[in-house]
């Protein structure tokens, strides 16, 4: 068997799943670039620790809970959990909170059976809202800034992670049949922040392009919780993109998980009312 007969024979989850481990990896070394040997040996072993975690984890949810949940769909979120975490965070109880709220979200927070939220978005929001209220988490809530990685080449930092993003853009989301839901949040995302500075005030234009780009090829398009027809696919992008934009604008703290977060919940009121 060759190498295209196996990689075709890879369903979505398993090319996304590579996706996020390269972009990981890329996280890794960029610690032990810019930050140095022993910041790039905490973030990689904290990485090592939480996929443990989370495989532990995932077999009591599964036992007790739901036995229906596929282990693979569980090891991507927790890729995404790590490239939002920040490297320079050395208490790891947040790291294993994180993939703890990570599971309930998964498992528990439902109503008729169907997820409510996005589990990864539920976990950074509620981690962010944590922060604000009890001391020992009083760190920088968890934001996308994490998956802005630059590495320093000929004097200037470079955002080599665009390439695999932009690649899960065009490849990934096309095969569950999300570009119309991906491609018009993310250009009318980045057009409002070109014109109105609105995202993550304090950073640069790359740090907006990725993000953008990470949200519209990884996030937002996740299955459970977003549109299915292509043309609530088209209202749901757009409306998202204004609706985070507005809150950036006034300065509403990780604006973009809040913004998450609240479509999640009218999406579902939405579905609920007409699946009746």
């Amino acid at each position: 068997m060759n190498i295209k007969t196996q990689f075709n024979k890879l369903t979505t989850y398993h090319h996304f799943l590579v996706f996020l481990i390269i972009l990981t990896v890329m996280k890794i070394a960029n610690v032990f670039i810019t930050e140095g040997f022993e910041a790039g040996i905490h973030f990689a072993g904290l990485g090592v620790g939480l996929i443990i975690i989370s495989s532990l984890l995932h077999l009591l949810f599964t036992k007790f809970v739901d036995k229906k949940k596929k282990y693979l769909h569980s090891l991507i979120s927790t890729f995404l959990i790590v490239l939002m975490l920040s490297h320079a965070d050395p208490e790891p109880v947040r790291g294993v909170l994180v993939i703890l709220l990570l599971y309930v979200a998964k498992f528990i927070v439902k109503y008729k059976k169907q997820n409510i939220f996005n589990p990864v978005i539920f976990t950074i929001g509620v981690i962010t809202l944590l922060a604000l209220f009890v001391p020992f988490l009083g760190v920088p809530p968890m934001d996308f800034t994490g998956i802005d990685i630059r590495f320093p080449i000929m004097g200037y930092q470079v955002p080599l992670p665009l390439l695999p993003i932009t690649l899960a853009l065009v490849f990934n989301v096309k095969r569950i049949r999300k570009y119309p839901l991906a491609f018009s949040y993310s250009i009318v995302s980045l057009i409002i922040g070109y014109f109105t500075g609105a995202y993550e005030q304090g950073v640069d234009i790359f740090t907006h392009i990725i993000i953008t780009m990470f949200i519209g090829a990884a996030v937002i398009v996740e299955p459970k919780t977003s549109p299915n027809i292509p043309k609530e696919q088209l209202v749901y992008g757009v409306l998202m993109a204004v609706f985070i934009s507005g809150l950036s604008l006034f300065k509403v703290p990780n604006a973009i998980v809040v913004g998450l977060l609240i479509s999640n919940v009218v999406y579902f009121i939405y579905v609920q009312k007409t699946d009746k």
